[in-house]
């Protein structure tokens, strides 16, 4: 703590002389006659990262000068990708010329897109802008994600009404959450974490499928998402952001984004969320609540530094308090707690070599502790966590900019106290790690990045994270990725599978030989897959054609087997269980100004139970999408503008546990059916920064009848609510307004 502290303190002391910049410029094209006219939507990247940006309606462009690289690659389909060199320029001017071999003349209306497909990176990135967030009412990260066709969101029980993601047909745990490439939702968390990061906290979105980069540890098995939260830096941030939020059923929240500039090399931003529900609902009549009472609030200063030597950096201090009260209504047959709270404290330093620009060393820590204390029913449950990380990277090139490396030092610590009923378990993690990463792009054809890690943990001994990314661009509207590495991570049982314990199941451990942990094994996968995206015009419109396959296989696994009825067993699977992911993906604009994204995917996610492959409880085998995203042209007049977004999907009937030995009237079908779920919102822009918007979830009023067995006797032994396998909770109109100034 001493060491840190004093760290802190130098970060404080070295960054107070610093001043941001920013690269501003504009993308034209010259026509045949010599007219320049803007370009719409053109990328815009630093060269070998995925810092980019996308040009306005007048071809402008904004975007943080970058400390690793001075190579800025402007890009757009139909035309010659050109690569400039920035030397101290704050402004350039761009001129694309049209490529004859791929498209005479081009013309291109409206504005970017809502979601950027990342075109240089090795690894297929899917950057969410604001105005994919916008799409939806987007209160939590939980929430983030219906407009993306990759990653499902459920509930997982009838009672918290807490919701999940999976990523590749497996739960969100096997998937590394980062927030700005820090560790964020991980360890006990994990259930709850996702509402910790409120919507109107967040810049943007990445999601990418399969491993991810050695550099941000060995926890990634599914793929990788990472946060980037509203930087105090940014001058084109709002200095005031406000966004009030109300449901039907009176759930209100309330965000405050405060920016201010300190001085001249120290910047700040305040966030400030609060929310709740009071208003008890039944609506299905079963005498349990549909979704819990609660309270929440959530503080978050951030600070960033610069300095003119090269220096820069960034401290944020969140803490987070939720409290929620679920179960039956107006009694205590079966009543349920869970009151968790997060306090966190991280930083990030980096050096960029004045005279080596491509040199540049940082350094990310982070220091937190989470606690819950929770009941259901009859059981209950208390989790502490402390968790200490430190990575330290240093970055150059070798010989030229086309081979480049990265190279650094890790540290994780984790300390968690829980107990579970009469169960107590302690652990204590420790894992020094070290990584290397070359980087190979010869900024035509072909881009490699290869990676390997090795860790010490003190329980599980050393281990290898070997990973691979390779891009190959035989034409500039054809991209073909291969993906493959592995991961591991350590389980947590009880905060991973708390939803199961909304039940009257009776739990066993089947424990392995070891004595560590729950004398469980540590989970080990490996993962590969491939991408190939063809980009091409429709009417001058810009159209992308994704499909994709990943295939997991676990080495070992820690599975739940909720085959016996009335039993909760789980234990660990020695190659027994593996998930194969197909996914293809069009995005369009079959007519000005309406963005269209069509997708299918087919999962096929297997455990080998008492030496039987059965399929995954819960997951739907087909999945299609569908998303319509229209605006008009905004009424210079009235300073106006409609935006309309729709979403539609069906999902397949999902395999569910097995209850025939209940009574017959407490027995639950072999398959759900399959159904439909619609979402729809609109949304006013009044003037400058003043909006209104009004949506609806579950247009169609679908949800899951009698999902609580034995609901009206909470202390049988078939009383369950854990199995959720479509929405619980009815239509939902909502409306809000968001202010910025």
């Amino acid at each position: 703590m001493r060491i840190i502290l004093i760290l802190i303190f130098v970060f404080f002391i070295s960054a107070l002389n610093s001043q941001q910049k920013t690269l501003t410029g504009v993308v034209i094209e010259k026509n045949e006659t010599g007219e320049l006219t803007p370009l719409i939507g053109a990328s815009v990247y630093w060269f070998g990262t995925t810092s980019g940006t996308v040009t306005d309606v007048n071809g402008v462009f904004k975007l943080p000068i970058n400390k690793i690289t001075n190579k800025l690659i402007v890009a757009y389909i139909g035309y010659i990708p050109d690569t400039l060199l920035v030397l101290d320029e704050t402004k350039v001017n761009v001129i694309l010329k049209s490529d004859p071999k791929k498209i005479a003349e081009v013309v291109i209306k409206g504005g970017a897109q809502s979601t950027i497909v990342s075109y240089l990176t090795p690894q297929k990135t899917l950057i969410m802008t604001e105005k994919e967030l916008f799409k939806a009412a987007c209160c939590n990260l939980s929430e983030s994600f219906e407009t993306n066709p990759s990653i499902d969101v459920s509930f997982t029980d009838a009672i918290t009404g807490a919701k999940q993601i999976e990523m590749l047909g497996l739960a969100g745990s096997y998937t590394q959450i980062t927030t700005e490439n820090l560790p964020s939702i991980r360890g006990l968390s994990s259930n709850v974490g996702l509402t910790f990061i409120p919507g109107t906290w967040i810049e943007s979105i990445q999601v990418a499928k399969g491993v991810g980069s050695v550099a941000n540890g060995y926890e990634s098995i599914t793929g990788q998402i990472n946060v980037e939260l509203r930087k105090p830096q940014n001058e084109d941030e709002s200095k005031i952001f406000f966004n009030l939020f109300a449901n039907r059923d009176f759930r209100l929240e309330g965000n405050l984004n405060l920016r201010q500039k300190i001085n001249d090399n120290i910047y700040s931003i305040t966030f400030l969320h609060t929310s709740g529900q009071k208003e008890k609902i039944d609506m299905n009549k079963d005498s349990f609540l549909d979704m819990p009472t609660h309270n929440t609030k959530n503080f978050l200063q951030r600070f960033h530094f610069t300095d003119l030597t090269g220096l820069e950096g960034q401290l944020g201090i969140q803490f987070v308090e939720d409290k929620k009260i679920a179960g039956t209504n107006n009694s205590d047959l079966f009543s349920v707690k869970l009151n968790s709270v997060q306090k966190k404290i991280y930083g990030k330093t980096g050096f960029i070599f004045p005279a080596k620009q491509y040199q540049s060393i940082g350094m990310q820590w982070s220091i937190a502790e989470y606690e819950q204390n929770s009941n259901f029913g009859k059981i209950n449950y208390f989790g502490n966590e402390k968790t200490g990380y430190l990575n330290l990277i240093y970055q150059s090139i070798i010989s030229t900019s086309a081979h480049k490396f990265r190279t650094g030092l890790s540290f994780m610590f984790d300390e968690f106290n829980e107990t579970f009923d009469s169960l107590n378990y302690k652990r204590t993690e420790k894992v020094p790690g070290s990584f290397f990463e070359y980087t190979y792009d010869n900024e035509k054809e072909v881009s490699i990045v290869a990676g390997l890690r090795a860790d010490n943990h003190n329980l599980f001994g050393l281990f290898f994270t070997p990973r691979l990314h390779v891009r190959y661009k035989p034409s500039e509207d054809l991209v073909f990725r291969f993906i493959a590495g592995s991961g591991t991570r350590s389980q947590n049982i009880f905060s991973e599978n708390i939803s199961l314990f909304m039940s009257n199941r009776k739990l066993t451990i089947n424990k392995d030989n070891v004595s560590y942990g729950y004398q469980l094994k540590n989970e080990l996968a490996t993962n590969f897959g491939f991408n190939v995206t063809k980009y091409f015009l429709f009417d001058g419109r810009d159209v992308n054609l994704s499909s994709d396959f990943y295939r997991t296989n676990f080495n070992n696994q820690v599975v739940v087997d909720l085959e016996t009825p009335g039993k909760l067993e789980i234990l660990s699977l020695t190659n027994g269980s593996y998930s194969n992911s197909f996914q293809t993906e069009l995005n369009f604009t079959p007519i000005e100004n309406l963005e269209t994204r069509l997708a299918y995917r087919f999962l096929d996610v297997q455990q080998k139970i008492n030496d039987k492959w059965l399929s995954k409880h819960f997951v739907a085998r087909h999945r299609a999408f569908i998303n319509f995203g229209y605006s008009t042209e905004r009424d210079l007049e009235e300073d106006s503008q409609m935006i309309y977004d729709f979403t539609l999907q069906w999902f397949s009937q999902k395999r569910l546990p097995n209850t025939k030995t209940n009574p017959v009237n407490l027995q639950v079908s072999e398959y759900s059916p399959s159904f439909i779920l619609a979402n729809a919102q609109i949304t006013r822009s009044f003037f400058e920064g003043f909006d209104l918007y009004l949506g609806v979830e579950n247009i169609f009023n679908f949800t899951q009848l009698h999902p609580i067995i034995s609901h009206d006797n909470p202390s049988s032994a078939y009383f369950d609510s854990s199995i959720i396998w479509g929405p619980i909770y009815g239509r939902q109109v909502y409306f809000g307004l968001r202010w910025r100034n």
